[in-house]
C-alpha cells in the first residue's frame, strides 16, 4: 500500500514539475520585448543599415514594438525610401520619438510620418521638407509621399494640407503644434516615460546603435563620394594598364567603380556583389599564375569575404552575425588552404632548372655541313639540329664540341676523331 502511494506521489510530483516548467516557458515566451533604434545623424546608407538591423532584430525576437529615436536634419532621398520600405515590412506598432530639443527635418520628417505613432519631447521640431535643388518632379514626389503616409494615418484633409506645406513652403512645426494637429500623440521627455506611455514599462529593451560597420557603410555608399570613386577607379585601371604593369591597382579600381555604380543606382546590390566576387577570383587567379603568398591572394580572400558579408546583410529576416561568420570562416579557411598549396607549388617551381645553354655546354655532336670560319653551318647535337659557327674550318661529318652558346647559335670546336 505504501509502495502504491509512493508511485502515485512520484507521478504527481513529475506532473507538477512538468507543469511548472511549462509555465516558466510560457512566461519566457510571453516576456515583452521592445527594439529601440537610434538614428541621430544624416539619413544615408549608414542609417539604412542601422534600420535594417533593427527590423531584422524585431523579426528574430518577435518583439511587440519598434521605437525609433529620431534626431536628424535629413539626408538622402533614396536612403529615406529604403528605410520606409523596411518599416513597411513590420506588422507591429512602429513609434517615432523626437527627443527634447531634437528634430526630424527633411527626410527625417517623412520617416517619422511613416511610423504609426509619433511622440515629441519639449523643444522638438518636425518639418522643413522642401528638396534642394528645387526640381519640380522631386517636389511632386515628396508631396505625394507625405500625402500617402498621412492618409494611412487617417489624418484629415486640413492637416494633410498643412503637411504638404512642409514641402511647398518649407514649413516646420513645434512640439506643441505637432500635438495640437494630431500629428504627435503627446509629449515624452525620456525613454522610460515613452515605454510607460506605451504600456511597456516591464518590457525588455534591445537597443540598436551605430557602430564602425554602420559608419563605414555611410562613407562607402555616400552619393557625394560616388563620382569621385568612379573617377579614381578609372584612373587606377589606366595606371595599371599604361604605367605600372600589373600590381593590383586595377582590382582596387574595379572595386571603387562597382561601389560607385551601385550608389548611383546604375547597378543593383546583386550585380555589385557579383563584381566583387569576380574581382576576388581574379586576384586568386593572379596568385595562381604568380605563385607565392602575395598581396593578390590576401586581397582575393578579403573580397570574397566582403561579398559574403554584403549578401547576408541584404537578407531581411536573417541574423547577419549568426549566419555570416561561419560561412566566412569556412570560405576563408578553404581559400587559405588553397593559397598554401599554391605557395608550396611556387616553391617547387622556383627550384632552379637548367636552361638549354647549360644543357648544351660541353656536349658533343657532329657537323652536318661544312662550317667555314666566319660562316654559319649546321651541327647535330642532343637529338636536334643547331646553327653553329667556329673560328676554324670544320668538315661535314667532323665531331664537334660546344664551347659557348650565343642566343640560338652554338660556338663549336673540332674534335680530332672523325664521324662517319
Amino acid at each position: 500500500m505504501m509502495l502504491r502511494l509512493g508511485r502515485k506521489g512520484l507521478i504527481i510530483a513529475l506532473i507538477s514539475i512538468l507543469l511548472l516548467l511549462s509555465s516558466v516557458n510560457s512566461f519566457e515566451e510571453s516576456e515583452l520585448k521592445v527594439v529601440v533604434v537610434e538614428i541621430k545623424g544624416t539619413i544615408n546608407e549608414g542609417a539604412y543599415t542601422l534600420m535594417l538591423r533593427a527590423v531584422n532584430l524585431v523579426s528574430q525576437l518577435k518583439a511587440e514594438e519598434l521605437i525609433i529615436i529620431l534626431d536628424t536634419y535629413g539626408g538622402y532621398l533614396y536612403s529615406m525610401d529604403k528605410i520606409i520600405e523596411e518599416l513597411s515590412k513590420l506588422s507591429i506598432p512602429k513609434v517615432t520619438w523626437i527627443p527634447p530639443g531634437g528634430k526630424a527635418v527633411s527626410a527625417g520628417a517623412i520617416i517619422a510620418l511613416s511610423s504609426d505613432l509619433i511622440y515629441v519631447g519639449e523643444g522638438a521640431v518636425v518639418g522643413a521638407c522642401r528638396p534642394y535643388p528645387e526640381d519640380e518632379k522631386v517636389i511632386a514626389y515628396v508631396k505625394a509621399r507625405i500625402r500617402s503616409l498621412a492618409e494611412r494615418k487617417s489624418l484629415n484633409a486640413t492637416v494633410i494640407g498643412l503637411l504638404e506645406e512642409m514641402v511647398e513652403k518649407n514649413r516646420s512645426f513645434t512640439a506643441r503644434e505637432a500635438v495640437e494637429l494630431g500629428l504627435a500623440e503627446g509629449y515624452v521627455n525620456d525613454l522610460k516615460a515613452l515605454l510607460s506611455a506605451r504600456g511597456l514599462s516591464n518590457a525588455v529593451v534591445y537597443t540598436v546603435k551605430e557602430d564602425l560597420f554602420v559608419e563605414l557603410a555611410a562613407v562607402l555608399f555616400d552619393p557625394g563620394l560616388a563620382l569621385a570613386m568612379l573617377v579614381v577607379g578609372v584612373l587606377l585601371i589606366l595606371l595599371e594598364v599604361k604605367a605600372t604593369g600589373f600590381q593590383g591597382w586595377g582590382i582596387l579600381g574595379g572595386i571603387l567603380i562597382a561601389i560607385s555604380l551601385y550608389v548611383m543606382g546604375i547597378i543593383g546590390w546583386n550585380i555589385m556583389t557579383l563584381i566583387l566576387v569576380s574581382l576576388g577570383l581574379v586576384s586568386l587567379f593572379i596568385e595562381l599564375k604568380k605563385p607565392g603568398l602575395q598581396v593578390f591572394g590576401a586581397a582575393g580572400i578579403a573580397l570574397l569575404l566582403f561579398a559574403i558579408l554584403l549578401e547576408y546583410l541584404r537578407q531581411p529576416y536573417i541574423n547577419l552575425w549568426n549566419y555570416a561568420p561561419p560561412v566566412m570562416v569556412f570560405t576563408g579557411a578553404v581559400s587559405i588552404l588553397l593559397l598554401f598549396i599554391i605557395y608550396k607549388a611556387g616553391e617547387a617551381i622556383k627550384l632552379k632548372k637548367p636552361d638549354y645553354r647549360e644543357k648544351l655546354l660541353g656536349k658533343e655532336g657532329y657537323a652536318k655541313t661544312v662550317i667555314k670560319p666566319g660562316e654559319r653551318g649546321v651541327v647535330y647535337m642532343e637529338g636536334e639540329e643547331w646553327t653553329a659557327v667556329s673560328d676554324r674550318l670544320i668538315e661535314k661529318g667532323d665531331k664537334v664540341r660546344v664551347i659557348n652558346v650565343e642566343g640560338l647559335t652554338l660556338i663549336v670546336e673540332k674534335i680530332n676523331n672523325h664521324q662517319t
